[in-house]
């Protein structure tokens, strides 16, 4: 019995040997199977994560071109505005050496004012023969004419000497305010050349072309797309002329009063803004004045000053002039002026003069002016006593900054916009940019051995309800060769902590090179997600459009 059981079990073995090694085969299968899925879903993901990679260096290029550019603009504005202020500089100059000349035709009218009790005591020289007090009072007097129109004489024949090198260096000024305005001419175009090849190549997509390229080294640079015709990237930027469109930079500015005001803020010099006699600026004037009337007829005359230069035509305090030059155009001049006085006293004494004739006189106090306007039509040079013979020298070209600077003569620059800066809906028109980038897997020489291809029904019924990866294309047509990938960057304006100070309310604006650049979610404006849509349609990418609203109409919220 014993024996027949241990032969029946004997015989049982041997049919079932080898069931371990099916097993086995059966799970290394299952196990290779899974690696390889593995490893085809991780080649998927892996391409799509540089994809990604690379779009998102493309945006952040994008947002950092932008940046410097602005930077740039803002560096040139402020190299503009450096130039007007030289302009006040030559200006203050030429007003101020415009005010020696009137000193002298002050001082001769003030002369001419003490003449008078001289010239009634010539007068008694008809009853000089005949009286001793009329024979004393025509000798004085004559003599006291005779100084006094020696005095004149040689303040005129001084003003006479100094005119030919007046009028040189007059006209030579008058070049070098007229080249700082083709200075600044020519920094607005360095302005629109910078300017217009960023939008162009943002629109074009030229910097993620060339990231895209850097990525491909060692593979296939043709699986790589870039499309262009981002017309979004140049919206944002585009503000038009005179802030007609919504970009951030505008053309033309709609305004120039903030340049205008930082210009006049800049001036610094006090020689510019606010020179006096007090402070020392007009001390050549009074030394020559007081020794020409010394050395011609020991006599003495005292001159003081005060003057200023600035950007608008000239206005006397509480006129109407004055008001006018509070609104638009702004800017219409740039304008030198200088005005003081001039006292005199002839004495009489000290030039063998006697009585009954005033040992000591003092003329009257004149008053002397300069005034010298560079414009595009009321350009002009004058002072007490004379004017300029040829004024056109001082013509500027009007009418380039914009309509707020016609006929005006300050410059065209490229301006913050300045509606656009208010809206915070709108991110204060910072600009944001689009990268979209496209890897065509059909433009593989070789096929990808590790794309698998597979098939998953996910329910019973229609095509619609498969997913399939067994082509290039879905089961329902649909093109599955491209990965598309869209990154969003934005220049920024960010000014931090300076001298202690926190300027992180200050507003962006193009007179300040703090610019800086991030990337963000596309939603960071109103506009973000039409604008992403938008550039996935005119990138030739319908289908990632189509799933774009797809998305967000399933209510996903991961692209924000």
């Amino acid at each position: 019995m014993i024996a027949r059981l241990i032969a029946r079990a004997r015989r049982t073995g041997a049919r079932s040997r080898g069931q371990t090694m099916t097993l086995f085969v059966l799970s290394m299968l299952l196990v290779v199977l899974m690696v390889v899925l593995t490893l085809s879903f991780s080649m998927k993901v892996r391409e799509r994560i540089e994809v990604q990679t690379v779009a998102d260096a493309a945006a952040y290029t994008n947002a950092v071109a932008t940046a410097r550019t602005f930077n740039n603009i803002a560096v040139l504005n402020r190299a503009q505005i450096a130039h007007a202020v030289a302009q006040a500089g030559a200006q203050s100059l030429i007003s101020w050496t415009t005010l020696y000349r009137a000193h002298l035709n002050a001082t001769r009218s003030s002369f001419r004012g003490a003449q008078w009790p001289y010239q009634i005591m010539q007068a008694l020289c008809a009853c000089a023969p005949f009286n001793g007090f009329c024979r004393r009072a025509c000798r004085c007097g004559r003599r006291g004419m005779s100084d006094l129109r020696a005095l004149q004489n040689a303040f005129l024949n001084e003003d006479r000497r100094i005119d030919p090198i007046f009028r040189g260096a007059d006209a030579r000024a008058a070049l070098q305010v007229l080249l700082h305005q083709t200075a600044q001419l020519g920094i607005y175009a360095s302005q629109r050349d910078t300017f217009g090849d960023l939008s162009d190549k943002l629109r074009d997509q030229s910097f993620a072309r060339d990231v895209a390229q850097a990525a491909s080294a060692g593979g296939n640079p043709g699986e790589w797309r870039t499309p262009g015709g981002l017309e979004v990237n140049r919206k944002e930027l585009r503000g038009g002329t005179a802030c007609s469109d919504d970009g951030a930079a505008c053309d033309l500015p709609m305004s120039v009063a903030h340049a205008v005001n930082a210009a006049s803020g800049s001036r610094g010099y006090r020689f510019v803004t606010h020179r006096s006699t007090e402070m020392g600026h007009y001390l050549p004037h009074q030394l020559r004045v007081f020794l020409l009337a010394f050395l011609s007829r020991r006599s003495f005359a005292f001159a003081t000053g005060e003057g200023t230069a600035y950007f608008n035509k000239p206005a006397g305090n509480f006129t109407m002039g004055a008001v006018m030059n509070l609104i638009p155009p702004y800017a219409s001049a740039v304008t030198g002026q200088d005005e003081g006085t001039v006292d005199t006293i002839y004495m009489h004494l000290l030039n063998g003069g006697g009585l009954p004739c005033p040992l000591i006189m003092p003329g009257s106090r004149q008053t002397a002016r300069s005034e010298v306007v560079a414009s595009g039509f009321q350009f002009r040079h004058r002072w007490t006593g004379g004017q300029d013979s040829i004024p056109f020298v001082h013509f500027l070209v009007p009418c380039t900054g914009g309509p707020s600077s016609c006929p005006g003569i300050w410059p065209a620059f490229i301006d913050y916009h300045f509606t656009g800066v208010t809206e915070e809906d709108n991110n204060y028109a910072q600009p944001k940019n689009f990268a979209l980038v496209q890897r065509d897997m059909s433009a593989r020489p070789v096929a990808d051995p590790w794309n698998f291809f597979t098939r998953f029904r996910f329910e019973r019924g229609g095509r619609n309800n498969e997913f399939s990866t067994r082509g290039l294309e879905l089961a329902d047509g649909t093109p599955n060769s491209v990965q598309t990938a869209l990154a969003t960057g934005i220049a920024y304006y960010h000014r931090g902590v300076s001298l202690g100070i926190n300027h992180w309310a200050e507003p962006p604006n193009l007179l300040n090179p703090y610019w800086r650049a991030t990337l963000v979610a596309p939603d960071i404006d109103e506009s973000g997600l039409d604008d992403a849509r938008r550039t996935l349609q005119n990138g030739g990418a319908g289908t990632a459009a189509q799933t774009f609203d797809a998305l967000l109409g399933a209510g996903y919220r991961g692209i924000q």
